[in-house]
């Protein structure tokens, strides 16, 4: 016989046997357990037998009842050693053996009573040798439909369509996924056997939260009198009566939907068979929707993968394809995104008088969203460098063009803006929220920075109506002036330290002989070594380099 071994609370230590079909738990004196505490409501739960099986049942309690630490909103089974907690109360379930033979464990006679409960769980064997031929051959039917095709558009109905000849009793059908994240139930087939109907059909939540919350098969035969099923309005409206109600679970065992059949005449009942033929059929679906699902998923991935690499060809299109020819100059420039695409921008953009504006950016964010500001900030940038003539007025100019849409999509621009002037080798230069642009003075064989801290701005997009403030540095033979993105100082490596200024600084005095190109490879190359062993990047490296060479220069 069943009982409760109580380990908290009056009698602790007894063990209470469940030896009537309905015990009351509660304050109250008359329930079969009390509990004189307080905060326990004077009928607060109940344990009930159906068919041999007991059930525990919160009646809309105060503070809750909860089975294993889990908080029950509906009638739930009891399993063997299963813990009860009710505020300070606590208790454990106890079964009797499995050889026990007490009648009133779930004799064969209890299956005339009016419900019949299945908990048949998803590793239950199919015994095909004891179904009717017509049904194994509406199984075998339904394996090969199944294996025909992996569109879920296409694949959820034929399922619906197959029970329906399988069961000739089913009135309607519901196939019924879960939405984890919406914590919604999306019916995703529902099927009547008239079609009229199917506007207005509905399916019983209780029953398939019942059926997803234990990843346990469903059956009744009258749903509209059975005390494990909440009497819905869809059952009332739709005079549903016998259900069945099967779990969909993915390989790991846990439910993700539901296949559910009922019927609306009396003497049309589902039976044990039945199910079990059902759940065979919903191991077989469950398996054909995931393989449904992770082909869905390989497609998606395959096109975005696509997408991304037309997106990194378009990216790629606005970066230069070729360095500026000035005599007397020499220019080089590194790029690497650390996703398909990128945030980080530079150009070389030609002026009259023979100036030559550069520019690096780096667009906060990664991925596509910051690809396609870094876009908006190419051609911005162009137009911006094309009609100002003063630097300061160019960035200032760009800042109001750039805020509204960064300002939408809470997003903001750093750069580094350089007009280079060939003939009086004079650089204007502008810094607005980015790591300050490094002078090399061979002379000194020094590197300083550019741009004092306290004339760097705003990044552009953050602050509307923001000015800008440059300063000037002349270029000797030998100088060189690098632009970085802060990607090169944050690489990291196996221990996730940092690249920082330091390793640049490093790097760079290790250049045997000067130069842009020498500089910047030799910078790659001292971050490859350092960032070994790291799979990927979190931020996208660039690098643009030019200065003044040591051969002899007509202009000067």
């Amino acid at each position: 016989m069943s009982s409760l071994h109580i380990l908290n609370g009056v009698n602790r230590g007894a063990t209470i046997p469940l030896d009537t079909d309905r015990v009351v738990l509660g304050r109250n004196p008359e329930c079969g357990i009390v509990i004189p505490i307080t905060s326990v409501s004077r009928e607060h739960a109940q344990i009930v037998r159906v068919q041999g099986r007991f059930y525990i049942e919160d009646m809309k309690s105060r503070n809750g009842t909860f089975v294993n630490n889990q908080q029950i909103s509906m009638r739930t089974l009891l399993k063997n050693n299963d813990s009860i907690r009710i505020c300070d109360f606590q208790a454990t379930y106890l079964e009797p053996p499995a050889d026990s033979n007490d009648d009133d464990e779930g004799s064969e006679g209890a299956l005339g009573s009016s419900t019949i409960e299945a908990t048949l769980s998803q590793n239950s064997s199919l015994t095909l040798e004891t179904q009717p031929a017509e049904k194994l051959r509406g199984l075998l039917e339904i394996s090969a439909n199944l294996s025909k095709t992996l569109e879920l558009d296409t694949l959820l109905p034929r399922i619906v369509d197959n029970l329906f000849q399988l069961y000739r009793q089913a009135d309607r059908g519901f196939i019924i996924l879960a939405d984890e994240e919406a914590k919604k139930l999306m019916p995703k087939v529902v099927k009547t056997r008239r079609a009229v109907d199917e506007a207005n059909a509905r399916f019983s939540r209780s029953i398939v939260k019942m059926c997803l919350e234990t990843g346990e098969a469903f059956l009744t035969d009258d749903a509209a009198h059975d005390n494990r099923v909440v009497l819905s309005q869809s059952v009332v409206d739709f005079r549903i009566r016998s259900v069945m109600c099967v779990p969909l679970c993915s390989t790991e065992g846990k439910p993700f939907g539901v296949i559910q059949l009922d019927t609306q005449d009396r003497s049309k009942k589902f039976t044990r068979p039945d199910l079990e033929l059902l759940m065979g059929v919903s191991q077989q679906a469950s398996i054909a929707l995931e393989n449904a699902r992770l082909y869905q998923e390989a497609v998606a991935r395959e096109r975005m993968n696509r997408d991304l690499q037309l997106a990194r060809r378009v990216q790629r299109s606005f970066l230069p394809d070729k360095f500026p020819e000035l005599p007397g100059y020499e220019f080089y420039a590194t790029y690497e995104s650390a996703y398909q695409v990128g945030g980080d921008y530079y150009d070389f953009i030609p002026l009259n008088d023979r100036r030559l504006g550069v520019a690096l950016g780096d667009v906060a964010g990664k991925g596509v969203a910051a690809s396609l500001l870094m876009a908006k900030v190419s051609s911005d940038a162009r137009f911006c460098f094309l009609t100002n003539s003063e630097l300061s007025r160019t960035i200032t100019h760009l800042n109001e063009l750039l805020t509204p849409q960064c300002t939408k999509m809470d997003r903001f621009v750093t750069l580094a803006a350089v007009i280079l002037n060939p003939v009086t080798h004079v650089c204007t230069l502008v810094n607005a929220g980015h790591m300050s642009p490094l002078h090399y003075q061979h002379n000194t064989r020094t590197w300083v920075q550019c741009v004092p801290r306290r004339m760097a701005g705003y990044p552009l997009g953050m602050m509307e109506g923001a000015v800008y403030d440059s300063c000037e540095i002349t270029l000797e033979p030998g100088d060189t002036v690098l632009l970085f993105s802060d990607g090169v100082t944050d690489a990291q490596n196996i221990r996730g330290e940092s690249f920082g200024i330091e390793g640049l600084q490093e790097a760079l005095a290790s250049v045997p002989v000067p130069s842009p190109r020498a500089q910047l490879e030799r910078v790659l190359k001292a971050i490859r070594l350092f960032t070994a062993g790291v799979e990927q990047q979190y931020d996208d490296m660039t690098q643009v380099g030019f200065g003044r060479t040591l051969l002899a220069d007509p202009t000067s």
